[in-house]
């Protein structure tokens, strides 16, 4: 029983972050239809807006989640020694905590610190 509620868990979870990064997918190119920022300028007080951050993190929350869930049950059914399986979740979690923490530094854009 509890291994079925965890893979409807990992099903909803997989079909809202879809959802989320639709519904981002949508809004974005509907304001970049409305007016689309001509230099790096626009681009950067754009995506410095409150909203536009918001939303930017949220999804990028979401496109997280959805790598996580998706590589998580790929590397829970093929592949069999322990060791390896939990050597390449704590990778892949360190990943994408490290792809997580980029985007909100850039997104915070803290003073002093250099976005390559």
């Amino acid at each position: 029983m509890r291994r079925a509620v965890s893979g409807l868990r990992a099903w909803l979870l997989q079909r809202l972050s879809a959802l989320v990064l639709l519904a981002y997918l949508v809004a974005a190119l509907a304001v970049l239809a409305a007016e689309a920022p001509g230099g790096h300028a626009q681009w950067r007080a754009l995506m410095q807006s409150p909203p536009v951050a918001l939303a930017t993190l949220v999804a990028f929350a979401a496109l997280l989640l959805h790598a996580w869930v998706g590589a998580r049950d790929v590397l829970l059914d093929y592949v069999h020694p322990l060791a390896l399986r939990l050597a390449l979740l704590v990778a892949l979690a360190a990943m994408l905590l490290a792809s997580g923490a980029w985007v909100v530094r850039a997104l915070l854009w803290l003073p002093g610190a250099a976005v390559a």
